[in-house]
């Protein structure tokens, strides 16, 4: 009976390091459709590959200013006015993910500090960035990084505007996620708590 208690033990503390099926987002790179200089989707649209367009509108932007670092086309999520990006990924409830993008600002007009929501089903963050320095020949694009644990076998990841009235918003590209691995620490415990075992099993032994 100890011998099955132990068992069990292990078994529960190997979960956490346990593979998962790690999601793909569609279109990471908006690449699809080909944007021209840019064009406007609005609210509801589905045109771009992947992805839904919440609130008012979108610029899919091609060669109007530089493309993000990983290549593709970039989004401004405020087209004729704010707007956002919404697209479901099959997840692993319990399991946590890192979505990461490339974040810019349309350097055309105000305000000076673009604001951008990304959430995940209960998870949401903020992200701001400034312009005045960067410029259609050099976007400055910053890599970001956003952390969420999902809750269900499917999630949706939103990119909305929090610009308030404006058609120049904050500009995302190279959309990416992967299955957070774990930290070296729990590793590590996981070790110590199998050695534990070991010597229980020895005392009783």
């Amino acid at each position: 009976m100890r011998l099955q208690h132990l068992t069990l033990l292990a078994a529960l503390l190997a979960t956490p390091l346990a593979a998962h099926a790690t999601p793909s987002i569609v279109n990471g790179d908006f690449a699809t459709p080909p944007g021209g200089v840019f064009t406007t989707f609005p609210g509801g649209s589905a045109a771009i590959t992947g992805w839904t367009v919440t609130g008012n509108s979108v610029d899919l932007v091609g060669s109007y200013w530089q493309a993000p670092p990983g290549g593709g086309q970039s989004v401004d999520l405020d087209g004729n006015a704010p707007g956002g990006l919404t697209q479901t990924l099959a997840t692993t409830a319990g399991q946590a993910y890192r979505v990461t993008f490339e974040l810019s600002g349309n350097p055309d007009g105000g305000p000076t500090t673009k604001t951008l929501s990304v959430g995940a089903g209960i998870t949401a963050s903020l992200y701001t960035y400034t312009i005045g320095a960067n410029s259609h020949a050099d976007m400055m694009y910053t890599p970001e990084v956003f952390d969420f644990t999902a809750i269900g076998a499917s999630t949706t990841l939103s990119f909305l505007s929090d610009d308030v009235g404006s058609p120049y918003g904050p500009v995302i590209g190279d959309v990416a996620i992967a299955a957070a691995v774990p930290e070296p620490l729990s590793i590590a415990l996981f070790g110590s708590a199998l050695a534990g075992l070991g010597l229980l099993r020895r005392c009783r032994g």
